[in-house]
């Protein structure tokens, strides 16, 4: 049940990207996946320093530092959308993330502990990782805000 678990985790939010048009999709996913470059590393100075483990969301094996469904799969596609809906809307698209790594880490991260998906082990207080999510969330606001003044078409 895991397994099956896992791989809609990781298969089901690409398949929400068919409800996009392909413009949004080509505009935010630079963003998506510079957020996901973030997440690598964050998991692995994780793993590194001690700060958590991911020792139940393995879906290849080989995935045991980085949970790929979720980094590759959820919230990949959760930062496209959450662009798609508040970007241009600052202080809406700070609430929303506050919001969404709020409950992630309070309500769904603890279920998902309770499933054996993750790991209980983790020597950050919650709302430290909270932060550092929301901290990421600014990064890649402003990437964004770069990639669009670069990408800016030439007024004729």
């Amino acid at each position: 049940m895991k397994q099956i678990f896992l791989w809609l985790l990781l298969i089901l939010p690409w398949a929400s990207l068919f409800l996009l048009k392909m413009n949004t999709i080509r505009r935010y996913m630079p963003v998506a996946l510079f957020m996901t470059v973030i997440h690598t590393l964050a998991y692995q100075a994780a793993y590194h320093y001690g700060w958590w483990k991911e020792t139940g969301s393995s879906l290849f094996g080989w995935d045991k530092v980085i949970p790929v469904p979720w980094v590759y799969g959820a919230y990949l596609v959760i930062v496209i959308w959450v662009f798609h809906f508040t970007y241009g809307k600052f202080w809406v698209y700070l609430t929303v993330n506050i919001l969404l790594d709020g409950l992630f880490m309070y309500i769904v991260y603890p279920v998902w502990q309770r499933m054996g998906m993750v790991s209980s082990e983790s020597t950050l207080p919650t709302i430290a990782i909270v932060a550092m999510m929301v901290g990421f969330a600014l990064i890649i606001y402003l990437y964004q805000l770069w990639q669009d003044d670069v990408f800016k078409q030439p007024k004729a």
